[in-house]
């Protein structure tokens, strides 16, 4: 075969699967209307994501993202996950539009502050029954306290670092499991970093797939151990139309 049908051939079995290729979108969203944040979101903003992403991108569980990332699978094209943090009481009211729109979405929760009557502004043992009522939750760890002190670089004895990680997971997974009845397998880490010894730690309790910031696009390549998200507070709909359909 001559150099030029050579190439014609190869072409030919790349372009198909070049078709496929596409990257995937997380999305983490923290606050929503009548907070004093920088992370807050106005509900109008949210919805018109919601309502685009409804129309027109494909939106995953985490289960089925989870799926795709240890197939180490491209994703299909305009593929989206959507991801909460924090546990704020505001997440009822996007959970209002998420059930309108039959979205699946998944909440980060510092667990110390879950169902917790001292915790005023976060979910309520009440807030977190009517969740669970709805399928397309996902329930997961965002550590027990989103200490300062779980941030990654703040400390000079990597020991004692090391031992209020294990300390500060021990607290979560206990408190999830007394909530939820099993453990996460899901993480975002607090103020959005990692490092070897975090994330090594988080595998071997178990946990399976976790989130950063620094948002990039990815594909099905993605390190399992440091996803990107991208800050949904600081994207309008239209921008957000713009990234998840730029593959």
């Amino acid at each position: 075969m001559s150099p030029l049908y050579r190439l014609i051939a190869l072409l030919l079995i790349l372009i198909p699967n070049a078709a496929l290729a596409a990257s995937a979108t997380v999305i983490g969203y923290h606050r929503f209307d009548g907070h004093r944040s920088s992370m807050s979101m106005p509900m109008a903003e949210f919805e018109a994501h919601l309502k685009y992403l409804k129309e027109s991108a494909n939106v995953m569980s985490m289960d089925e993202f989870a799926g795709y990332v240890e197939r180490k699978e491209r994703f299909p094209p305009r593929t989206v996950l959507i991801t909460i943090d924090d546990g704020w009481s505001s997440v009822m009211d996007a959970f209002a539009l998420l059930k309108k729109y039959d979205l699946p979405f998944t909440l980060f929760l510092p667990m110390a502050y879950m169902a917790n009557p001292a915790a005023r502004h976060n979910l309520t043992r009440e807030d977190i029954e009517r969740l669970k009522s709805w399928p397309k939750v996902t329930f997961a760890d965002h550590s027990f306290s989103h200490s300062p002190r779980l941030q990654v670089g703040k400390h000079k004895n990597h020991e004692t670092y090391l031992e209020f990680l294990r300390q500060d997971l021990a607290a979560s997974r206990q408190r999830f499991f007394e909530i939820f009845g099993y453990y996460p397998k899901y993480y975002a880490y607090p103020y959005g970093h990692t490092n070897g010894s975090f994330s090594a730690l988080l595998a071997e309790n178990g946990y399976e797939l976790m989130f950063t910031t620094d948002y990039r696009p990815f594909d099905g390549d993605v390190d399992p151990r440091a996803i990107p998200r991208l800050g949904g507070h600081r994207v309008t709909a239209v921008r957000l139309k713009e990234i998840v359909e730029s593959d």
